[in-house]
């Protein structure tokens, strides 16, 4: 590798970058006959002798920081709405493109009109432009939120404080990052161009105006590069410390308060195994989960169609079917998830009562496994307002007793977004069975997990989770439907089969050897083979899932 590739340290990189910089400025001075680095120091120092660099420095930064302040802001609060508020975002963002559209350079004589040379017009053309960048990035970020995650944070009963800080802000965190980031340049630049517009002469030998970009408009009036190329400097080093302390200060802002709740919950680990408990608890009475005539699709394009079953109370029915037969979409529609271009229709319930929402009453585990990633992985398992509605030592030894059966004890204090897949798995799992639901939607739950594990969670399924919650559980692996389920759904549209699976008692390990298994395994692939030649000649209605 050459030099370059060989700095890597950002102090290397800007002693580099003030080594280059020299060159330049002697090369100016040599080309032009502006003054090289000796006469701008002493231009500097006699500024700064006399206290006019302070001053203007000081004038320029505040002017910054009032306007950084206001757009940053506004542009945080209008990203976050019209990412997220339908009508909100309807009603406002293509007057915000519009407004944003609009150079803050052009807007400088009208800003003098009503402004004349006031603070507020400086202010305003920062806030103006740091406003518009900060909106469209938060905006762009905001409106990507993964509906997973909101189906997830509704199925867990999160309010909507909850929902706002706990997901919606950690999320977006990056997004903020960004633009508060670039809108501080932006503002600093702007700051450079309004000192110098707002600057004329009130009366001879008098100017109205303070700052860096007075003093470097100034300077050229005067005749004197020298405090020119200084004020130029100044600018460029008055940057790059604004912005490294904007990084610094948001990197302690975002890491101390995980560290710290890093601490905390690693004390209530060593709390809770002073005292060992399986702390399994009494769940809720397990209710029948019925369907009837659900039909659901996107854009008017039906997916499912004529969907009826019951699952009895505490068992688990196990959907099989092709890829492309919309067995996501089964999940989507009865969890009740609505909003955007999907449309469903029909009618769900558990035991008597209509269901037309997601809420505490449903877990759900979808394929691509979705967590709280910037919380800790005990702050996911306890996330659920059932789980957190216990006493404090009764929350903990059942969170305890979860992340022990999923194998995650070891990273309780650890980011979730650090996990691997198949931790994510699980922890989405355990997640959902710490909020004591009644019903358990499970879309390829276990599809992400080595063999080993995928075992060992399908007989604590059996053994810890069998009775106590109805369940829907969709797998693409016959032989798991087999193990898994008291029912078994061949299909999800108009046509499916659902059959009883006879297991008599047995023990998975008996039960997996037994003939009854292989006749019924037989049973479901010639089934699956029906429905396939039905989906290719296009009898029955399939389409994304």
């Amino acid at each position: 590798m050459g030099l370059l590739g060989r700095v890597e340290a950002p102090a290397a990189r800007y002693v580099l970058g003030m080594l280059l910089l020299v060159l330049c400025i002697e090369g100016l001075a040599r080309a032009y006959g502006l003054p090289g680095l000796g006469k701008i120091w002493a231009g500097l120092s006699a500024l700064a002798q006399d206290g006019t660099l302070l001053h203007d420095f000081q004038v320029s930064v505040a002017r910054w920081w009032i306007g950084w302040c206001i757009g940053g802001t506004a542009g945080v609060l209008l990203g976050l709405l019209t990412g997220r508020v339908y009508a909100v975002r309807t009603a406002l963002e293509g007057f915000l493109l519009l407004c944003r559209a609009i150079p803050f350079i052009s807007l400088v004589p009208l800003v003098v009109r009503i402004f004349g040379v006031a603070e507020e017009g400086k202010q305003f053309l920062v806030a103006w432009a740091t406003t518009g960048i900060s909106w469209l990035i938060v905006h762009h970020t905001a409106a990507g939120l993964p509906e997973s995650l909101k189906w997830r944070a509704q199925s867990l009963g999160a309010d909507w404080r909850t929902w706002l800080l706990q997901i919606l802000l950690p999320y977006c965190c990056e997004g903020i990052y960004a633009a508060l980031r670039g809108a501080v340049s932006l503002g600093w630049v702007v700051i450079a161009v309004a000192e110098m517009a707002g600057v004329y002469e009130r009366s001879s030998g008098k100017w109205w105006s303070e700052g860096l970009g007075y003093r470097l408009f100034r300077s050229l009036g005067e005749g004197r590069d020298d405090l020119m190329m200084a004020s130029i400097l100044v600018f460029a080093a008055t940057g790059i410390v604004l912005d490294q302390l904007f990084v610094q200060s948001w990197r302690l802002a975002t890491l101390m308060p995980f560290a710290f709740r890093k601490r905390q919950v690693a004390k209530l680990v060593r709390q809770v195994r002073l005292h060992p408990s399986e702390a399994d608890g009494d769940w809720d009475g397990a209710r029948p989960f019925a369907v009837s005539d659900l039909a659901a699709g996107y854009d008017g394009r039906t997916v499912l169609r004529d969907v009826s079953f019951t699952v009895p109370a505490g068992q688990t029915l196990t959907v099989v079917g092709p890829s492309g037969c919309g067995k996501s979409t089964l999940i989507r529609a009865l969890g009740c998830f609505r909003g955007g271009p999907f449309q469903v229709s029909g009618e769900v319930r558990l035991g008597f009562d209509p269901v037309t929402a997601p809420g505490p009453w449903l877990g759900i585990v979808l394929q691509d496994a979705p967590v709280f990633e910037h919380l800790t992985v005990w702050d996911n398992v306890v996330f659920g307002n059932r789980i957190r509605a216990l006493c404090g030592q009764d929350a903990s030894r059942q969170a305890w007793y979860l992340l022990c059966q999923f194998g995650l004890a070891s990273a309780a204090a650890q980011a979730a977004g650090t996990l691997s897949g198949g931790q994510r798995q699980r922890l989405a799992l355990a997640t959902a069975l710490a909020n004591r639901p009644q019903v358990l939607l499970l879309d390829e739950p276990f599809g992400a997990l080595d063999t080993i594990t995928r075992r060992q969670l399908q007989r604590f399924y059996r053994n810890s989770v069998f009775g106590k919650v109805t369940s829907v559980f969709v797998t693409h692996d016959l032989d798991e439907a087999l193990t898994v389920g008291d029912l078994v759904m061949v299909g999800v549209s108009h046509g499916a089969v659902t059959r009883p699976i006879e297991k008599a008692g047995r023990s998975l390990e008996e039960w997996e050897v037994s003939d009854s298994f292989t006749r019924q395994q037989r049973a479901l692939v010639k089934l699956l083979g029906t429905l396939a030649e039905l989906q290719d000649s296009g009898c029955d209605t399939v389409g994304r899932g």
